[in-house]
């Protein structure tokens, strides 16, 4: 089953540096197991006891978190070789504090916690590279929190377009790019309301600063568009 997924694991952060066959011989140790889910299938619920990291093998999942008022805030999206659990997996948190949410049919492979941190039953160099591997993966999840914190904080809606938007230009190097979240995830994620971003969004492209259609945007004026926050 898992030799299915070897060209998706192999392309996955948490295995860079090692080829396929090092990878299926990791996973007697790992043992992990993939699971199916239809779309809009809760994948883990807040407060579930946390014994695995999940990668995505196919598909697309959403983690968000809920407040006590129903308003819904989306962590991230997340697509075939994307990790989701590892921070709170590492933090030794026990539980999941996120919502996962399948966004279409897919399907994902558990790795237990307890036998990622325990030593290979090979005591191979193969397993300390994967370790290392997550190590870097933490900490950039880290710093794209911290990015994320930093929306959270500006007040206009105008401005958090903005920098999302520049932000996005720097992540691709391009000044047409696709984002990796439909409208109502966007809006969820900057904390906005939809209805009001998308009018917000029409009047950034009417002052001919933007173009867009569904996910795709296109910055035409760079130096307003950096002006507006």
């Amino acid at each position: 089953m898992v030799q299915k997924w070897l060209p998706i694991l192999s392309r996955c952060g948490m295995f860079d540096g090692l080829t396929e066959p090092d990878i299926l011989d990791l996973m007697p140790c790992f043992q992990p197991v993939a699971k199916a889910f239809a779309k809009d299938d809760v994948i883990c619920r807040v407060g579930d006891p946390q014994d695995s990291i999940g990668i995505v093998l196919d598909g697309e999942i959403t983690v968000q978190k809920e407040d006590y008022s129903g308003n819904r805030l989306i962590i991230g999206t997340f697509g075939p070789t994307d990790i989701f659990g590892e921070v709170p997996a590492f933090a030794r948190v026990g539980f999941w504090p996120n919502m996962v949410v399948a966004n279409t049919r897919c399907q994902v492979l558990f790795f237990p916690i307890e036998k990622y941190l325990k030593p290979c039953c090979k005591v191979c160099n193969a397993h300390q590279l994967l370790i290392e591997n997550m190590l870097r993966i933490v900490a950039r999840k880290a710093l794209i929190m911290n990015s994320r914190i930093s929306y959270l904080k500006i007040k206009s809606m105008r401005e958090k377009l903005a920098a999302f938007l520049v932000e996005q230009y720097q992540v691709t190097g391009n000044r047409t790019f696709m984002i990796p979240m439909n409208r109502e995830q966007l809006a969820d994620y900057l904390n906005v309301s939809r209805p009001s971003m998308s009018r917000e969004l029409g009047r950034i492209r009417d002052e001919g600063v933007i173009d867009f259609y569904r996910s795709s945007f296109t910055i035409k004026d760079m130096d307003a568009l950096r002006q507006m926050h």
